[in-house]
C-alpha cells in the first residue's frame, strides 16, 4: 500500500510542476493584444490617416462628366445648379485623381454661370408651354368653328326643305343625321308646301349646295395640331477649364455652352 501512495504521491507533484512550468512559459493574453494593437506610422501617414477619415468618399471621386481636350487640358460640366452648389461649398473637385481647387472668384463665376444656365433652360422650357398651349387653342378654335357652321348648315337646309326648296343628298343627310327630328318635321312640311320650282331657284339651291359640300370638305381635311418635342429644342449646361499639365491642377475660365438637339 505505501508503494501505491508514494508513486501516487510522486505522479501528483510532477503533474504540478509542469503545470507550474507551462504556465510560467505561456504569455499573457492581454499582454499579446497590446503588442498586436500597437504599431508605430509616420507623422505624414497620421496625417494622410486624418484626412480620409473625415473626407466623404464622395469628395473623393472624381467629377463624371469630363471631356479630355488633350495636352492635360480638360472641361468639366455641370448639368444643374445643384451640381454647382455642391463643388462650390466644398471649394474643389477631384479630376482624374487630382484635386483642383476653385478660389473665390472663380466660385462666384460659376454660380453666375449656373443661374444663366437654369434661366436659358426656363425659357425654353415656356417656349414649349406656349406652344403646347396655342397648338390646343387652336384645336379648340377650329372644333367651334366645325359645330357652328354645321349648325348653320342645319337650319339653312331644315328651311329650305320646309319651303319645298330643292337640297342636295349630302345636305339632307346631315340635317338627318344632326337633328332628326327637326328634318322630320322639315320634311312634313315640305310635302305640304309643294312650292313650284323654277329653273332660277333650283340653280341658286344647287349653289347653295356646292357651297355647304365645300364648307363640309375642308371642315373634314386632316388638320396638324402637333408640336415639337421638347427633345426638339437647345438645352444649356456649364462649363469649366481646367489644366492638369503642370506641377499643380488648375481651374481655368467659367462658360455656358449650349447642346443643340439631337438629330
Amino acid at each position: 500500500m505505501r508503494i501505491l501512495n508514494d508513486s501516487t504521491a510522486s505522479l501528483t507533484g510532477s503533474i504540478a510542476k509542469a503545470s507550474y512550468t507551462a504556465a510560467a512559459k505561456k504569455p499573457s493574453l492581454a499582454k499579446d493584444k497590446i503588442a498586436l494593437d500597437t504599431a508605430e506610422i509616420s507623422d505624414e501617414a497620421r496625417v494622410m490617416q486624418e484626412k480620409w477619415q473625415l473626407a466623404e468618399p464622395a469628395d473623393l471621386q472624381d467629377w463624371s462628366d469630363v471631356i479630355d481636350r488633350g495636352n492635360g487640358k480638360f472641361t468639366a460640366r455641370f448639368h444643374s445648379v445643384a451640381e454647382i452648389a455642391g463643388v462650390v461649398k466644398r471649394g474643389y473637385l477631384m479630376v482624374k485623381g487630382q484635386r483642383v481647387t476653385l478660389d473665390k472668384q472663380q466660385q462666384k463665376e460659376l454660380l453666375a454661370v449656373g443661374k444663366q444656365m437654369e434661366k436659358d433652360r426656363q425659357s425654353v422650357m415656356n417656349q414649349f408651354m406656349l406652344e403646347q398651349q396655342l397648338a390646343s387653342a387652336r384645336q379648340s378654335a377650329d372644333g367651334w368653328k366645325k359645330a357652328a357652321q354645321q349648325q348653320s348648315r342645319v337650319m339653312q337646309t331644315a328651311m329650305r326643305i320646309m319651303h319645298g326648296r330643292h337640297v342636295s343628298e349630302a345636305d339632307e343627310k346631315e340635317l338627318a343625321e344632326a337633328s332628326p327630328e327637326l328634318y322630320n318635321m322639315a320634311k312634313s312640311a315640305g310635302t305640304l308646301e309643294k312650292l313650284k320650282e323654277d329653273r332660277e331657284q333650283r340653280e341658286r339651291d344647287r349653289k347653295v349646295s356646292e357651297a355647304n359640300e365645300r364648307q363640309r370638305a375642308e371642315e373634314n381635311e386632316p388638320k396638324d395640331y402637333s408640336t415639337k418635342p421638347l427633345s426638339a429644342y437647345p438645352t444649356y449646361e456649364t462649363e469649366l477649364a481646367i489644366d492638369l499639365s503642370g506641377d499643380e491642377p488648375l481651374a481655368g475660365a467659367v462658360g455656358e455652352v449650349t447642346i443643340p438637339p439631337a438629330t
